[in-house]
């Protein structure tokens, strides 16, 4: 982080340990979101449509109805 910010070791060390909250603060204000790596981000349109899917197929009475395979 430090060489690819151009900046000291102990200078990072600073930021991460005594103004991480502030520096948090500051990118929610430019706009930014602060997530874990693995999350992934889809816009509101994609995740309406997910939200719909999901609440079909969780209101459907029979768990055999969610199985996808051809019956026997």
């Amino acid at each position: 982080m430090a060489a690819a910010m151009g900046l000291s070791e102990a200078t990072i060390s600073r930021i991460k340990n005594e103004r991480l909250e502030e520096v948090l603060t500051f990118l929610a204000h430019l706009g930014f979101k602060t997530v874990p790596a693995e999350f992934q981000c889809v816009d509101e349109r994609t995740f309406a449509a997910f939200q719909i899917l999901w609440e079909k197929a969780m209101s459907q009475t029979s768990a055999a109805k969610l199985i996808f395979e051809e019956a026997d």
